[in-house]
């Protein structure tokens, strides 16, 4: 499955590992443990990653991340969880400046790139996939490397509550712990601890719900100046669609909000009848069909009335 990625990571040396701007616990715990597996083979390997929320530090690996490349050339890219190239947290430049491409991922891709392509949606998370490719790579499976896969996978399917846990997630998973996941520490830092301000965003979140359909459709916006005035990260104003599809009869759950440039994030999730991932894909986004979203342009009353309408027609 992986034999040609493996012989181009035989055959590079300088290797620079990256995921998708804003980085989630998928990205980040993938992108370290292949960081790690490859330091294993001698590789001069490093993550990139200009930000990343604070509720991560304490995993391994993340303060060694480099915020761009800064050589003229390198032997290999290594890159995970984004289907368009254009997300990655890495310029067009730099993108180019790769004498090779090694691309992993669980979205189906609406860009193609690399030159090496693993794609498959039916895994829960690009970790789950990062499992796959170090196992190939004949390297110990180390605590560090177990605990970065174990969050990655955790956070994706939150906490195996999502359709995409399937029974081999949970034997990866078992894996991991068997070599040494700190998955203790992991479920208390990142389900079981957050900031006050945090609290606040779910109850403004709540607050500003809004129910369509008789109570199929939640919908809730939340503005860049609220989430500013409470001193958050984009990681972590995430989440708060949970929330919403939380409340009984729900089918589809919607939270949006505002970001620094202007534009907003459009989270969704779908109780499995309705495919939100035609909904994203139709309004310039992507994901899975109970996990998807876009970037909302334009006028917030008009750009919700018209996803409001479509949520409608496929309800």
């Amino acid at each position: 499955m992986f034999e040609e990625a493996k012989k181009i990571v035989e055959n590079s040396n300088l290797v620079y590992v990256v995921a998708h701007i804003n980085p989630d616990g998928d990205a980040i715990g993938s992108t370290f443990a292949i960081y790690f597996a490859l330091k294993q083979l001698g590789k001069d390997v490093h993550v990139v990653m200009p930000s990343y929320s604070s509720a991560f530090e304490f995993l391994p690996g993340v303060e060694t991340s480099v915020k761009s490349i800064d050589v003229d050339s390198y032997d290999l890219l290594i890159a995970l969880d984004s289907s368009d190239h254009t997300r990655l947290a890495i310029s067009e430049e730099e993108f180019e400046k790769a004498k090779k491409i090694i691309m992993l991922d669980h979205h189906i891709m609406s860009k193609p790139y690399g030159d090496f392509r693993y794609i498959n949606d039916k895994k829960s998370s690009a970790s789950e996939i990062a499992y796959m490719f170090i196992k190939s790579l004949n390297v110990k499976f180390d605590e560090n490397i177990s605990t970065l896969l174990y969050a990655g996978i955790m956070t994706d399917t939150g906490s195996f509550n999502y359709s995409n846990t399937s029974s081999e997630t949970h034997r990866v998973v078992a894996d991991l712990i068997d070599n040494g996941a700190k998955s203790v520490e992991v479920c208390k830092k990142l389900n079981d601890t957050m900031k006050e301000a945090k609290l606040k965003l779910i109850a403004k979140t709540i607050d500003n719900m809004e129910v369509y359909y008789d109570g199929k459709l939640r919908y809730s916006y939340v503005s860049y100046e609220d989430i500013e005035k409470l001193g958050l990260d984009d990681e972590e104003s995430e989440g708060m669609t949970n929330y919403l599809r939380s409340v009984e009869g729900t089918e589809v759950a919607v939270y949006v909000r505002g970001k620094s440039d202007g534009t907003r994030k459009v989270s969704m999730r779908s109780a499995g009848n309705v495919d939100i991932s035609k909904i994203a894909i139709g309004f310039g986004g992507g994901g899975h069909v109970r996990a998807s979203g876009y970037t909302m342009y334009g006028d917030i009353n008009e750009e919700k009335e018209k996803l409001i309408k479509v949520i409608g027609e496929m309800l």
